[in-house]
C-alpha cells in the first residue's frame, strides 16, 4: 500500500517547503503558509479546474485518469490550457472527500492509474503526498512534470511516483527563455532526468513545434542518446497555435505534414526507444 511510502516524516519535510519553497528552480523561499507569493502564485491549496479518464496517453498509461491542477512555475507562450495553467486560484479546492470519491469513480471507468497535470503538479506537492496518503486503494501514480523541479522535490517523490512523464520541453536556453520565460533550463532538466531516471520508470517526452527541430529536437534527442538511452522516448505532434503562440512568427503555424515520422525516425535512428 502506497501509504507506507508517505510517512509523516515525509509529509513533515514536504510541508516544510510552504515555509520556505523551494520545490522549483525558482527557488523563491517564500512563506507559503503565510500568504506570501512566489512566481507561481501559488498559495498552500491545490486546486482541480478539470478530471477525466484519458485515452490519448502513451500506451503505457491508458487509460489514466487525470488530474488537473492550476498554477504552473512556468510560461509556455504555447500551452494549450492556458489561462487554467497559470492563475492558481482556478477551478475548485481539491479536498480529501473529493480526490477519493474522483479516485473511486476513475476505477468504476478502467483507469489504471492516476496522473497529476496542470499547470504544474510539483508547486502543489506538500499537499498532493497528503491526499494520496489519505487515500484507500491509491492507485499506481504517473507524475506528469515540465522538470523544472528542485532535487529536494524528486526526494520527496522517491518511492511515491511510479512512472514519470517528463516534458522536455526546450534544447537550448534562449528558446526556453523567450519562450517559457525561465533561465539555466536546460541543465535543470537535465540534472533531474537523470535523477528520476534513477527512481522509477521514465517517460521523456518532447512535443514539436514548428521551427524547432534543429534548435530544440535535435538537441534533445542527441543528450538523450548519450544520457538516456534506456529511458522510453514519446514525440508528441498535436501542437497547436495556442495561447500567445501567434505573437512568435514560427510558432503561428501548425506542424508541416510528416514532420513527425521525421522527427520518430531520427530518433529510432540514433538508437533511441521510440514509444506510442
Amino acid at each position: 500500500m502506497r501509504i507506507r511510502r508517505i510517512d509523516q516524516d515525509r509529509l513533515s519535510r514536504a510541508y516544510g517547503q510552504y515555509r520556505c519553497c523551494e520545490l522549483c528552480e525558482h527557488r523563491c523561499r517564500v512563506n507559503r503558509a503565510a500568504n506570501e507569493r512566489g512566481q507561481c502564485k501559488a498559495g498552500v491549496t491545490p486546486r482541480l479546474f478539470r478530471h477525466r479518464v484519458e485515452y490519448g496517453e502513451e500506451l503505457a498509461l491508458i487509460p489514466t485518469h487525470e488530474f488537473y491542477l492550476s498554477g504552473c512555475d512556468l510560461r509556455c507562450v504555447f500551452c494549450i490550457a492556458g489561462i487554467n495553467a497559470f492563475d492558481p486560484s482556478r477551478g475548485e479546492e481539491l479536498t480529501q472527500s473529493m480526490f477519493n470519491e474522483a479516485v473511486a469513480w476513475g476505477r468504476t471507468q478502467g483507469a489504471r492509474n492516476i496522473q497529476w497535470v496542470g499547470g504544474e503538479p510539483t508547486i502543489h506537492l506538500p499537499a498532493l503526498l497528503e491526499l494520496m496518503a489519505n487515500c484507500p486503494q491509491l492507485p499506481p501514480v504517473v507524475w506528469k512534470s515540465d522538470f523544472y523541479c528542485t532535487p529536494e522535490a524528486l526526494e520527496l517523490l522517491d518511492g511515491v511516483a511510479d512512472f514519470y512523464v517528463a516534458d522536455f520541453k526546450f534544447g537550448n536556453d534562449d528558446c526556453a527563455r523567450r519562450l517559457a520565460a525561465v533561465s539555466n533550463y536546460t541543465a535543470i532538466v537535465k540534472r533531474n532526468l537523470l535523477i528520476a531516471m534513477r527512481q522509477s520508470r521514465l517517460i521523456v517526452r518532447h512535443l514539436l513545434m514548428p521551427g524547432h527541430f534543429e534548435c530544440c529536437y535535435r538537441p534533445v534527442v542527441e543528450w538523450m542518446q548519450r544520457e538516456l538511452p534506456e529511458a522510453e522516448f514519446s514525440v508528441r505532434e498535436g501542437y497547436l497555435p495556442s495561447w500567445r503562440a501567434a505573437r512568435f512568427v514560427e510558432l503561428k503555424s501548425p506542424l508541416r505534414r510528416g514532420e513527425g515520422a521525421l522527427a520518430r525516425q531520427f530518433a529510432e535512428s540514433v538508437g533511441l526507444k521510440v514509444i506510442q
